[in-house]
């Protein structure tokens, strides 16, 4: 008998930016990632009433609510508390990584991002979760 597949991990994708929304949403796909959208932190929070994903991947620059601001919104819903927050940013700021810190995130990758480093990182990200004692390295 053939084993059957492990089951699709959900990614939620927040980026006003309907390009880079298709590039995550063709690059998690090829994985077999179950990538569900948001084009701004309020759609996000209103997606998080009904949807647990095992990630959430923000940009950083939004209109209405950056992603650094929704990352705190969302560390303090008790049922986020443990999902892996992941910041993309085209900005490449000396305190980027402090800020993504400080807003509760847990890794920040700049764009453009390629499909590899993509795919490593959330792989990393979504093992932690679920074995707290590896530590990936910060940033990509």
């Amino acid at each position: 008998m053939a084993a059957s597949p492990a089951p699709s991990r959900t990614i939620l994708a927040v980026d006003d930016s309907e390009g880079h929304l298709k590039v995550l949403e063709l690059a998690l796909g090829a994985h077999r990632y179950q990538v569900e959208t948001a084009r701004d932190g309020h759609e996000a929070l209103t997606l998080l009433q009904s949807l647990t994903p095992d990630l959430m991947i923000v940009d950083v620059e939004m209109p209405f609510m950056s992603g650094l601001e929704l990352a705190k919104r969302v560390r303090r819903l008790r049922r986020f508390a443990n999902m892996p927050i992941l910041v993309m940013t085209s900005t490449e700021r000396d305190d980027m990584e402090a800020r993504v810190r400080e807003a509760g995130a847990d890794q920040v990758i700049y764009k453009p991002v390629q499909g590899k480093s993509l795919d490593r990182v959330v792989g990393g990200l979504l093992r932690r979760r679920h074995d707290p004692r590896e530590d990936g390295a910060f940033g990509a």
